[in-house]
């Protein structure tokens, strides 16, 4: 009774990981688009930023009086650090190199390099390594990475270097959340208010074109950025990170350059190469295999080894 209820439990907690974060697929693509439609119009980057974490913040704190939750608490070195690394630093990064390239190229970029840099992080606070499965997943990924950037569409040399900093931020983001066990409560009201707080005093010194901007714009952006990407995506990947862990869920991630590249035709009318569309392809396939394929080699494995033990008991 025991083993089977905690087989249950096991994989329960892989269903509802799995489905949180292709919710977060989900929002993540329709973000990219919204972002890049936002920011071929009258608001800045940091408008974008803004809006934000002054929606999300404002929420979260209206939630954390009521709840009487212990604000003081959260400002913590390890808190504040993660907050800032997947709040105000990475959609700052990922906003500049959004804006210096094609949403499908965004996509790729961050999504294909997210499972690199977590191995990375992760050997270096750990000494953990790759297997070798995983070195094939890295492979593809640079593969597709290379050809996205000498197609006719692909993204600049700026533009490469923000997206790839914006996904080390995501990254440090997913293994520190998890290495130092920070509540999920805790976080997901931590990354709203600590970047409102932060950002809000800077947002004052940077280009803005918020005066300017038409108000439906500035609705769009807040409900989508503040509340749909801010709170329930956060809450989605922050829960299948703790459910599945850093590098499996990043691995669910591999449908996001292709989703975005989708939506970019339909709502954006980017034209897509079909060099873009094999570096898509192939980008998704090495994160797929990056944690995916270790899993298989293991079950045909023991398949196979099962097999065996049934014809020798037979003989």
């Amino acid at each position: 009774m025991f083993s089977s209820n905690r087989f249950n439990s096991v994989h329960f907690n892989r269903v509802t990981g799995l489905l949180a974060g292709l919710a977060v697929v989900m929002i993540w693509s329709g973000w990219i688009i919204i972002s890049k439609w936002g920011l071929s119009r009258a608001l800045t980057v940091w408008d974008v930023t803004g809006i934000r974490f002054i929606t999300a913040g404002l929420i979260v704190l209206v939630y954390a009086s009521f709840s009487k939750f212990p604000i003081k608490s959260l400002f913590t070195l390890p808190i504040i650090t993660c907050s800032l690394a997947c709040g105000s630093l990475y959609v700052g990064a990922s906003l500049i190199g959004l804006l210096m390239s094609d949403a499908a190229n965004t996509g790729v970029i961050i999504n294909g390099t997210l499972p690199i840099m977590c191995a990375l992080i992760l050997y270096l606070w750990s000494k953990t390594r790759l297997n070798i499965p995983q070195y094939i997943g890295v492979l593809l990924i640079l593969i597709a990475n290379f050809m996205l950037f000498t197609s006719s569409g692909g993204a600049t040399l700026t533009a490469l270097l923000w997206l790839l900093l914006a996904a080390l931020f995501l990254a440090f983001y997913s293994i520190s959340m998890k290495m130092w066990a920070i509540p999920l409560k805790s976080i997901m009201i931590a990354v709203p208010l600590i970047n409102a707080v932060f950002f809000t005093p800077i947002w004052f010194f940077l280009p803005s074109n918020l005066m300017l901007a038409p108000v439906v714009e500035i609705a769009l952006q807040a409900v989508y950025q503040g509340i749909v990407v801010s709170l329930i995506a956060l809450f989605f990947m922050t829960y299948s990170i703790n459910k599945l862990g850093a590098v499996s869920a990043s691995t669910i991630m591999a449908l996001v350059p292709i989703m975005s590249a989708f939506l970019a035709t339909i709502f954006l009318q980017q034209t897509i190469t079909a060099q873009v569309w094999i570096s898509i392809v192939i980008c998704s396939l090495g994160i797929a295999c990056y944690s995916a394929l270790k899993p298989v080699l293991i079950w045909l494995n023991k398949k196979r080894d099962k097999k065996s033990s049934n014809e020798t008991a037979t003989l």
